[in-house]
This record gives C-alpha cells, structure tokens and sequence, in this order.
C-alpha cells in the first residue's frame, strides 16, 4: 500500500503566556523573587506593567551587594533602586520585606509604603555586617500610624522615642527583634499606642536598668519573650492570653516575673524558668491568630535554639479541634522535649452540629499512627485533672504505643472520690501493661 503523506502544517508563533490574563500572570510572577518579576517588564509590551500589580514584594539590599565591594555609593545606588521599585508599584500591597544596611532611604520607603500602597504587612530589617554600625534611626512621628497596617516586625533598630507608634489602634501583631532603646519606658510607650494586639514578639534590650516591662493590652493571645540581663522585671496583665513562650534561659532570681491571665493557670515560677518554654490554653476558637502565628513562626523560632524546652498544654480532648491543635503543636518538635504537662479540660459544652462524638473521635485516633510517624520524643509526661476517661486514656496509651514518652508518665490523683480513684488506678495499673520489654526504664505511677 502507498504511504500517504500529509502536508506539511504551517506552526504559528504564537506567545500564548503573555495573552493570558493579568490575574494568571501574576501568580506564574508570585513564583519569582522580586527582582525575577521586575526583569519581566523588558520581555514585551504585555509584561512592562505586570509587576508593578503584585501584592507582596521582597527588597533585599544583601543579595545585591554581595557580589560587589561594599562602598557607601554602592550602597546608595542599591538603595534607589528599592526607591524605584516601590515608587514604580500601582496599587495595594498585602506584604513587603525589606533588608538594607544603609538608612539614608528608609523613612522615604515608609512613607511610600504606608501612603497610596497601603501595606498591611511590613517588615524592616537593619544589618550591620558591612557597614559595623547601628545608629538609632529616628523614625517620624506617625510612621506606623496609619489606619492600613495590621503587621509590624522590625529588627535591628535603636528607638530613641516611641513617637513612631503614636496611635497604631488597628496593629494587631508586633515583632520587635534585637531592639534597643535607652529605658524601658520607650517600650512600655509603645506597646500602650497599640491597643489592639494579638501577637507581640519581643527581643529587646535598653541601655540602662531602671524599670520593669509593663505588657497590658487586653487583646493579646500570643506572647513571646527573650529575656536579658538589662531589666527589673516584667509585669504582664492580658485577660485573653492563652500562648506564652519564653525562649531563653533566665538569670535565676535576677527577674520580677508577674503574670496575670485568667486563661493560663498552670503552676509554674516563671521568675526560676530555667529551660525554654511555652505554656498554652488550647483554644476552640475557630480562627485564633494566636495558634497560627505559633504553628507557623514563633514555635519553629524558639525550637532552632535547639535547648531541652517544656510545654505546659491545657485541652479539651472532647472538642475535635483543640485535639488537633494539639497534634499540631506537638508535631513541631524536632527533637526530645524535656517535659509535657498536659491539663485536661472538662468541658461538658454542646458539640457543634456535625462534630464527632468523643469515642469516634478517639476511635479515629486509634485506627492511625496520631503523629504520622514524626519522631516526637519526651523524656517525661505529667498529666493533671486525669479522671480515667477513655479519651485521657487514648491520648496517655498512644504516647506510650508509639514510644514517644521514655523516661515517665506521672498521672496526678485529683480530689476524687474513693471509687473513682480507684478506676484511675486501674487504668494506670492498663498503662502499665502497655510496656514493652525495652521499655523497661520508663516509669509509670500515681502521686
């Protein structure tokens, strides 16, 4: 049979990318850093303006330096550039991160940051490596005041004042990283001008011991403190705090430590902490910005220094979402945990409609590895308010299955009565049995 042959198909060069819409564009743009997206405009037409609609921008004074000498003019050069880049964006923007060395700029990028851009988002970050200085940046009066910005984190600077902060009512978080200011009263200043927080971050030193640390504001869930040696003491008085991490070791008996929050009743000295650690009231809450912030960035921060932390946890384990909450913030740990204490909540609140019941819900648990084989350790597990229950007995039997508990599980007899304590008993005497061999050096015991 005679072959047929087709002729040949004329193929059209045709850019089908560049006639896709703007918003398509500018996810395939989200992909790029920065710069990638802002090389674009010179690809056509189409792409000139592409850019300049982006909501997140990253400016990074480092990379474009490093493969150059550092002079104060290169510096300065770099620096308008950023100008440029920000000054040539339409629009609103969700984020922007800035890192820089030279100041010369920086209040001309906030002042167009916080202007027609609208920045929720905002990050400023001061190196000192090339330039081996760090002068106090006197920021003007105002600078975060504007009613758009719900994020702050700013690291490396020296506050002289705290006029910057005048009237930040709608900044919800704060980050404050190796900040400096001459007392503690520039701080305290600033946190009263922000009276709605939810997360404050705080690295911070002062050049003289005069004071203590005055934290009040009633809106705060998420608190994270690194301790130095240049303050009298913290006074903390947040009534809806429910997450408080300490990521340094504090000098023993050197601070006042108070605090006053109805939702974090553990009995811990936070003035003789001598480990890193967290105390956290899991909360139901369906969107709580405390326990994203912590699964996200603060938890994953206080972990890389890598030292023997505790967790102190209060949780409902009939409430589904607090149960995962919990997998959550244990599924962080990526290495052995010197102590959990675990506080059960009893909590006999209706179920939300379509919400598992409590035995289901365990049943689920059971059926699979809870952790997904994460290689969560804990030298000791003290566990308060144990009735015996099935769940309390899921969640002590699972830490033990998985051999995730290696030194000892205390369980605390509560002023129950004699019959109940004896169910305990019993349950702890099943515990027990759930010993391998090899798990001979693990104690398991009442007290």
């Amino acid at each position: 049979m005679e072959r047929l042959s087709s002729p040949s198909v004329p193929v059209e060069n045709v850019d089908w990318i560049s006639k896709l819409p703007n918003d398509l564009l500018l996810m395939i743009l989200s992909r790029l850093s920065t710069d990638e997206a802002v090389r674009t405009s010179v690809v056509s037409k189409r792409w000139e303006h592409v850019w300049k609609h982006m909501s997140h921008l990253v400016l990074d004074m480092r990379k474009k330096i490093a493969s150059s000498k550092y002079t104060p003019e290169v510096s300065k050069l770099v620096a308008t550039l950023m100008t440029k880049i920000i000054n040539n964006h339409r629009g609103h923007l969700e984020s922007c991160v800035i890192d820089h060395y030279t100041d010369g700029m920086l209040n001309t990028w906030i002042q167009s940051l916080t202007g027609a851009r609208q920045t929720k988002h905002l990050t400023l970050r001061h190196h000192l490596k090339l330039t081996n200085c760090g002068g106090s940046i006197d920021f003007p009066p105002n600078s975060f005041s504007y009613l758009g910005l719900t994020s702050l984190s700013l690291s490396t600077y020296i506050f002289r004042t705290s006029h910057s902060f005048n009237n930040c009512k709608i900044l919800k978080t704060l980050k404050l990283s190796c900040m400096m200011a001459p007392d503690v009263g520039v701080f305290n200043r600033v946190l009263a001008s922000c009276p709605s927080l939810e997360v404050l971050v705080l690295h911070i030193t002062f050049q003289k011991r005069n004071g203590h640390l005055k934290i009040g504001n009633k809106r705060l869930k998420l608190l994270k403190v690194s301790f130095c040696n240049d303050i009298d003491g913290i006074q903390v008085s947040s009534p809806s705090l429910h997450i408080l991490a300490i990521d340094e070791i504090l000098s023993y008996g050197r601070y006042n430590f108070v605090l006053t929050s109805p939702r974090l009743q553990f009995s811990r000295d936070y003035k003789r902490t001598c480990l890193p650690h967290i105390s956290y009231n899991i909360s139901q809450e369906e969107n709580c910005i405390g326990h994203g912030e912590f699964v996200v960035n603060t938890c994953g921060e206080l972990l890389r220094v890598r030292l023997p932390a505790s967790l102190s946890v209060s949780v409902d384990l009939m409430n589904r979402r607090e149960v995962e909450r919990l997998r959550q913030v244990l599924l962080l740990w990526s290495f052995t945990m010197a102590k959990l204490e675990i506080f059960f909540k009893k909590n006999n609140a209706p179920r939300e409609e379509g919400e598992s019941s409590p035995n289901k819900l365990w049943e689920e648990n059971n059926k699979k590895d809870w952790f997904h084989n994460a290689k969560f350790r804990v030298d000791s597990v003290w566990m308060y308010n144990f009735s015996g229950s099935e769940e309390e007995f899921a969640l002590a039997s699972c830490l033990i299955r998985q051999r995730m508990v290696v030194k000892k599980m205390m369980i605390k007899m509560t002023s129950f009565p004699a019959r109940k304590k004896l169910e305990i008993e019993t349950a702890v005497v099943k515990l027990q049995a759930l010993k391998t061999k090899d798990q001979w050096d693990l104690t398991i015991k009442c007290f």
